[in-house]
């Protein structure tokens, strides 16, 4: 990221946008832009201060959802975004409308899926990782990356369906999300990829060539699963090593014993 208090001098303009919500092949397309020239933010993406953009994207929300008489401006983006030029998944996706707004020259791209898949997709992955008891203890004493990660992803999902992951609603604000994107952007500025559209639509609405390699297809439910099962036992095992060098022996046990517990073998 650039500066904290102000955007760099020589920041990429921001080009691209994806409205689309978690679960809807967004990983995918976060490796299709790298791909195609792009330097795309996902929350799959490792960032140097993951506790200041995280944090940064909970205040934007907290001020645009919940206080709205001090939303975000462009020169917050700009300062939130850093060195990325386009910006997919949550949270980025709730701020469609003001980066349509606020950036006349930037592209919008909706991906979407049935609400039905999404919704079995988000219940299987996402929703299950924010209602872990282990990590919602451990959140409070891991204030690096799990603890404002968490405050964020329920933010947002606090923001989307207001934490009422019941097939009815959830599928109600998803699809209501969609139409809403559908009907404020400018057609000019305008895509809707469904999953499997490949290259060929978002190579045209870039204006660039298609690659010669087959597009990415990754971050299937298991893959989700899997990587943040390894994320989640990185910061367990650093929160552990934290506490053992500077001798806090007794939250060291007691989180050992729930790591254990909990089925987190950790391994030194």
């Amino acid at each position: 990221m650039g500066s904290p208090t102000s955007p760099s001098q020589t920041q990429k303009p921001l080009r691209l946008i994806v409205a689309g919500l978690s679960r809807t092949g967004t990983a995918s397309l976060y490796l299709a832009l790298q791909e195609l020239g792009y330097t795309p933010w996902h929350m799959c993406e490792p960032v140097d201060n993951p506790k200041l953009m995280y944090t940064q994207w909970t205040d934007a929300m907290k001020r645009k959802f919940f206080n709205s008489a001090y939303p975000y401006d462009r020169e917050d983006f700009d300062r939130l975004r850093g060195k990325y030029d386009a910006l997919l998944d949550i949270p980025a996706c709730l701020f469609w409308d003001d980066f349509h707004r606020l950036y006349p020259e930037v592209k919008i791209i909706l991906t979407s899926r049935s609400a039905d898949s999404w919704f079995k997709s988000v219940n299987t992955t996402i929703i299950p990782w924010l209602q872990k008891p282990l990590l919602n203890i451990v959140q409070y004493f891991e204030p690096t990356r799990l603890g404002p990660e968490f405050c964020m992803v329920k933010t947002a999902y606090r923001v989307i369906c207001n934490h009422d992951y019941s097939s009815d609603f959830a599928k109600k604000r998803f699809m209501e999300h969609n139409d809403r994107v559908r009907r404020g952007v400018s057609p000019e500025r305008f895509l809707e990829l469904q999953l499997g559209d490949g290259w060929k639509p978002l190579c045209e609405f870039l204006g660039v060539p298609v690659p010669k390699i087959p597009y990415p297809r990754v971050n299937n439910s298991n893959e989700f699963n899997q990587g943040a099962d390894q994320a989640d036992r990185a910061v367990l095992k650093g929160l552990l090593m934290t506490w053992l060098a500077c001798g806090t022996l007794i939250p060291a046990i007691l989180l050992g014993l729930l790591c254990w517990k909990t089925g987190y073998i950790i391994t030194f």
